[in-house]
């Protein structure tokens, strides 16, 4: 089931020195293990009526909480995409968590 990979989290903080220019990056939150998900037709419709589509639905496991602040993740698949979340769905009977993922456009730099 956990055939996915290691997705990992990330939120976006300013990494500027004090006093200089304001430089928005990705800061590395924490890690989990996922599996992709099959979505429903509910689902697809939903997000087409908010004008938003999504890119897919990942499972991620053994996780009661996801890290504060953080809104985007990048996939352990060698491509680097980037991804912001979009939906949460907490699955307490299976100790996991669905989200739903938009792939990103305009691309973050990623602190070290």
């Amino acid at each position: 089931m956990r055939d996915g990979g290691i997705l990992r989290f990330y939120s976006l903080q300013n990494t500027a020195s004090a006093g200089a220019m304001p430089t928005d990056r990705l800061v590395e939150k924490g890690s989990a293990w996922y599996a992709y998900r099959t979505s429903g037709v509910v689902r697809r419709y939903e997000s087409q009526g908010a004008n938003r589509e999504y890119d897919f639905v990942v499972r991620c496991f053994n996780m009661v909480e996801i890290p504060e602040n953080t809104r985007y993740v990048i996939l352990d698949d060698g491509t680097g995409t980037q991804y912001q979340i979009d939906n949460t769905e907490r699955m307490f009977e299976e100790d996991a968590v669905d989200l739903t993922l938009i792939r990103l456009d305009d691309l973050y730099e990623v602190a070290e």
